[in-house]
This record gives structure tokens, sequence and C-alpha cells, in this order.
């Protein structure tokens, strides 16, 4: 039979576990519900923007920046959006394996900018090259990502790789978010489709919007460099964002699964301790039995 000072500080260990991840668990919920408020607010703001670029790419080829000039097989730079904390389930490990997978094979062609502190101990214990880091709050600020874009757009314009994609975790509802990735650099059509496709917004209504002239200033190439400024600092933001919500999403979850498990793991410790001393009584009472016996 167990002993029972052993399930007692069990059940008291228990007891402060579910304390601790029920706490947990009500951060998490606010701070989750803060943060899909304004996912809210910016995917209005993101809708809008789609609209115009909907409508100058009509009349400009948005997506043939830089196509002479750039080299087709020099390094690539990952942006890679991950958490600052653990207990969040699997919102690291997905991409993690996915980077493993498409990149594993090619550490020296792949340079990798992290944001969150998860990634970067797992990037510089793993022996990749990380050419920079971020970390940025739970408030999620778009002046936060100024220096990430900035970076990027840098790299552009020195045409130091031939590829920029960022991965980082869509968030739809509690229970889905979907591991997603764009390619900033060269921007083409079909990613520009596909990644609209994959957040669910939809363009098709915008086809009976007027529109008579169209001009830009100062020059075509120079609008389209500084298109692809706003449209990175946009879906890092957007990257970020998402991924945070993922984050506080994912953690609320494993909280309040924690907590059943431990109300769980009480019910059945209760039942051991009840057991265990209702053994002891018996044993006690058949020792007094069995000694008056024997003194008769």
């Amino acid at each position: 039979m167990a002993n029972i000072r052993q399930v007692k500080a069990r059940i008291k260990a228990t007891t402060n576990l579910q304390k601790i991840v029920k706490a947990l668990e009500i951060v998490s919920t606010v701070k989750l519900q803060k943060l899909k408020g304004v996912i809210g607010s910016y995917k209005e703001f993101l809708q809008s923007f789609l609209e115009v670029v909907n409508i100058v790419r009509k009349e400009v080829n948005l997506f043939d920046y830089d196509k002479d000039s750039r080299d087709p097989h020099g390094k690539r730079l990952l942006v890679v959006v991950t958490g600052d904390k653990g207990l969040c389930g699997a919102v690291n490990s997905r991409i993690f394996k996915r980077m493993e997978k498409n990149y594993g094979h090619m550490k020296d062609k792949a340079d990798v900018f992290v944001i969150g502190k998860k990634g970067l101990e797992y990037f510089v214990l793993n022996g990749r090259n990380v050419v920079g880091s971020a970390t940025i709050s739970d408030n999620v600020l778009l002046g936060e990502v100024d220096p990430i874009s900035a970076f990027i757009a840098k790299a552009i314009e020195d045409k130091k790789y031939s590829k920029i994609k960022v991965y980082f975790n869509f968030y739809k509802n509690v229970i889905s978010q979907v591991l997603t990735r764009f390619k900033l650099y060269p921007l083409d059509e079909n990613s520009f489709n596909n990644f609209l496709n994959e957040i669910g917004v939809s363009l098709d209504h915008l086809e009976s919007i007027e529109h008579k002239f169209l001009m830009i200033e100062p020059d075509v190439k120079t609008f389209k460099f500084d298109f692809l400024q706003h449209l990175i600092r946009i879906i890092i933001f957007s990257a970020v964002l998402h991924n945070k919500t993922t984050e506080y999403a994912s953690r609320m979850m494993a909280m309040k699964n924690a907590k059943d498990n431990c109300k769980e793991l009480m019910e059945q410790l209760t039942l051991l301790y009840n057991k265990t001393r209702q053994w002891r009584i018996t044993q006690e009472i058949t020792e007094i039995v069995g000694a008056k016996v024997s003194l008769e």
C-alpha cells in the first residue's frame, strides 16, 4: 500500500501546479483576446491595401522588379518568426522541422534572420548562419518591425540574396493555426496569389471599382522599389502579429489541457489517499483486536 505522507505530498504538489497552470491560462486568454482585436483591425487595413495593389497591378507589372540583375543561384535569406517562450505546443517545433526538411542540407547557402528567442536559441545551437535577430513585445507594435524591414530592404538593394522568404504561423482560430510561407523576393504573382488564398483574402469583388487615371511618381522603377519596401513592412508585421497570436492561443489550450490533467490526477490521488487511510485504520483496528484476543 502507498505511503500516506507521500500521497499527501503529491496532492499538495498537484494542487499548486493546478493553480499555476490556471493563472497561465488566464494570462494567455487575456493576451489572446487583445491580439485578436488587433488582427481584426489589421485585416481591414490589409484588405484596403490589397485593393490599391489590385488596381495598380492592372496598369503596372509589380512582379518584375530586379528581374534581370539579380543572381538566381546566390544565397537565400530565411526570415523565421518564432515564439519567445515555451509551453505553447508545436508552434515552434513545426517551423524548426520545416527548416530542417527544406534547408537542412544547405546551411552554407541560407542565412537566417530570427524573430523570437526560441528560434535564436535553436538556430545558434544548430550552427546556422544567423545574420540578425529581433524580439517583439506582446503588444506587437508596427514600429518594432521597422528595423527588420529596413534590413531586408537594404539586402535587396545591395543584391545580397537571390531569394528571401518569411516563415510564420498564421492564426485562423483557436483550434487551427497554419504554417505559412511568403516569398518576399523576388516577388512573383503566383506566390502572391497563393498567399492571399492561404490567409483567406479574396479580391474578386474589386472588379467593380472604377479608376480613370493612374499617375506614378517619380518613375516606375522607384515606385516598384518603394512598393516592395511597403509590402515587406506589412507582411513582416502580419507575420509577427499572427505568430504571436498563435503562440498565446496554443499556450492557452496547453494550459487548459494541463489544468484538466491536474484535475483528473487530483481525483485519482484523492481516491488513493482515502483507500490508504482506510487501509491504515483497518490495520490498526485489526492489531488492537488481535492484541485483545491474545491477552484473553
